[in-house]
Protein backbone atom coordinates (compact mmCIF):
# COMPACT_ATOMS: atom_id res chain seq x y z
CA UNK A 1 0.00 0.00 0.00
CA UNK A 2 1.13 3.28 -1.10
CA UNK A 3 0.73 6.42 1.44
CA UNK A 4 1.22 10.31 0.03
CA UNK A 5 1.03 13.17 1.78
CA UNK A 6 0.35 17.11 0.78
CA UNK A 7 0.02 20.27 2.34
CA UNK A 8 -2.55 23.07 0.02
CA UNK A 9 -2.69 26.21 0.87
CA UNK A 10 -5.36 29.05 0.10
CA UNK A 11 -5.91 32.42 0.78
CA UNK A 12 -9.41 33.20 1.68
CA UNK A 13 -9.76 36.97 2.21
CA UNK A 14 -11.75 38.10 4.91
CA UNK A 15 -13.56 35.19 5.80
CA UNK A 16 -17.27 33.63 5.64
CA UNK A 17 -15.68 32.14 2.13
CA UNK A 18 -16.53 29.27 0.32
CA UNK A 19 -14.48 27.60 -2.58
CA UNK A 20 -14.90 24.72 -4.61
CA UNK A 21 -11.48 22.54 -3.80
CA UNK A 22 -12.01 19.40 -5.89
CA UNK A 23 -9.53 20.44 -8.80
CA UNK A 24 -6.78 20.71 -6.60
CA UNK A 25 -7.92 17.21 -4.82
CA UNK A 26 -7.85 15.78 -7.98
CA UNK A 27 -4.68 17.12 -8.62
CA UNK A 28 -3.19 15.48 -5.82
CA UNK A 29 -4.54 12.23 -6.23
CA UNK A 30 -3.07 12.41 -9.83
CA UNK A 31 0.22 13.36 -8.58
CA UNK A 32 0.21 10.35 -5.97
CA UNK A 33 -0.24 8.19 -8.68
CA UNK A 34 -2.26 6.39 -6.55
CA UNK A 35 -5.50 4.66 -8.63
CA UNK A 36 -7.37 2.88 -6.46
CA UNK A 37 -7.94 3.52 -2.81
CA UNK A 38 -9.30 6.89 -0.44
CA UNK A 39 -8.05 10.53 -0.07
CA UNK A 40 -8.50 12.01 3.26
CA UNK A 41 -9.04 16.04 3.11
CA UNK A 42 -8.43 17.96 6.62
CA UNK A 43 -8.70 21.74 7.45
CA UNK A 44 -5.90 22.96 9.12
CA UNK A 45 -7.17 25.84 11.22
CA UNK A 46 -10.55 24.93 13.76
CA UNK A 47 -13.06 27.81 12.24
CA UNK A 48 -12.93 25.44 8.72
CA UNK A 49 -14.81 23.56 7.45
CA UNK A 50 -14.33 20.38 4.68
CA UNK A 51 -17.16 18.97 2.84
CA UNK A 52 -19.13 18.25 -0.34
CA UNK A 53 -21.84 20.61 -2.05
CA UNK A 54 -23.67 21.29 -5.48
CA UNK A 55 -21.37 24.41 -5.95
CA UNK A 56 -24.01 26.73 -7.02
CA UNK A 57 -24.86 30.07 -5.66
CA UNK A 58 -28.64 29.03 -4.22
CA UNK A 59 -26.72 25.47 -2.29
CA UNK A 60 -24.00 28.34 -1.33
CA UNK A 61 -27.06 30.48 -0.14
CA UNK A 62 -28.75 27.49 1.52
CA UNK A 63 -25.61 26.48 3.64
CA UNK A 64 -25.07 29.83 4.49
CA UNK A 65 -28.79 30.00 6.27
CA UNK A 66 -29.11 27.04 7.40
CA UNK A 67 -25.16 27.78 9.33
CA UNK A 68 -26.45 31.33 10.38
CA UNK A 69 -29.56 29.39 11.98
CA UNK A 70 -27.12 26.96 13.85
CA UNK A 71 -24.60 29.27 14.90
CA UNK A 72 -25.23 32.43 14.30
CA UNK A 73 -22.79 35.65 13.59
CA UNK A 74 -24.03 37.71 16.38
CA UNK A 75 -24.88 35.21 18.85
CA UNK A 76 -23.01 35.31 22.53
CA UNK A 77 -19.89 32.72 22.63
CA UNK A 78 -17.95 31.73 26.02
CA UNK A 79 -15.46 31.67 23.80
CA UNK A 80 -15.11 35.19 22.10
CA UNK A 81 -15.40 36.25 25.82
CA UNK A 82 -12.41 34.55 26.65
CA UNK A 83 -10.47 35.37 23.71
CA UNK A 84 -11.90 38.72 22.29
CA UNK A 85 -11.85 37.52 18.71
CA UNK A 86 -15.57 37.04 17.92
CA UNK A 87 -15.01 33.85 16.20
CA UNK A 88 -17.10 31.57 17.75
CA UNK A 89 -19.70 30.71 15.68
CA UNK A 90 -16.49 29.79 13.30
CA UNK A 91 -15.59 27.12 15.75
CA UNK A 92 -19.50 25.78 16.14
CA UNK A 93 -20.08 25.70 12.51
CA UNK A 94 -16.74 23.73 12.42
CA UNK A 95 -17.36 21.18 14.65
CA UNK A 96 -21.09 20.59 13.30
CA UNK A 97 -20.27 20.58 9.84
CA UNK A 98 -16.81 19.09 10.52
CA UNK A 99 -12.95 19.83 9.50
CA UNK A 100 -12.69 16.80 7.60
CA UNK A 101 -14.24 14.30 4.92
CA UNK A 102 -12.73 11.01 2.91
CA UNK A 103 -13.18 10.55 -0.40
CA UNK A 104 -13.01 7.20 -2.50
CA UNK A 105 -10.45 6.85 -5.35
CA UNK A 106 -11.29 4.75 -8.37
CA UNK A 107 -9.32 4.29 -11.51
CA UNK A 108 -7.42 7.52 -10.54
CA UNK A 109 -10.32 9.96 -10.14
CA UNK A 110 -12.61 11.08 -7.30
CA UNK A 111 -15.98 9.36 -7.24
CA UNK A 112 -18.19 12.10 -7.20
CA UNK A 113 -21.68 12.43 -8.97
CA UNK A 114 -21.64 15.69 -11.55
CA UNK A 115 -23.18 18.11 -9.46
CA UNK A 116 -20.71 17.23 -6.13
CA UNK A 117 -17.87 19.30 -5.33
CA UNK A 118 -15.56 19.36 -2.79
CA UNK A 119 -15.91 22.61 -0.85
CA UNK A 120 -13.59 24.30 1.91
CA UNK A 121 -15.32 27.18 3.84
CA UNK A 122 -13.84 30.00 6.62
CA UNK A 123 -16.06 31.07 8.84
CA UNK A 124 -13.54 32.87 10.85
CA UNK A 125 -14.38 37.22 10.37
CA UNK A 126 -10.95 37.95 10.86
CA UNK A 127 -8.49 38.15 7.59
CA UNK A 128 -5.85 35.68 7.59
CA UNK A 129 -3.09 35.26 4.65
CA UNK A 130 -3.84 31.74 4.01
CA UNK A 131 -4.80 28.91 5.32
CA UNK A 132 -3.65 25.13 4.68
CA UNK A 133 -5.61 22.00 4.22
CA UNK A 134 -3.99 18.80 4.32
CA UNK A 135 -4.47 15.87 1.92
CA UNK A 136 -3.46 12.24 2.77
CA UNK A 137 -3.71 9.72 -0.32
CA UNK A 138 -3.54 5.82 0.31
CA UNK A 139 -3.99 2.89 -1.56
CA UNK A 140 -2.67 1.05 -4.71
Amino acid sequence: MKVFTKKLNFYMGNGHVVRDITKDIQAVVDEAKIKNGQVTVQAGRSVCIITTLEYEPGCLHDLEIALEKIAPKDAYYEHSKKWNDENGHAHIRSAIVGPSQTFVIMNGKLCLEPWQQIIFGDYCPNEHPEWEVYCSVIGE
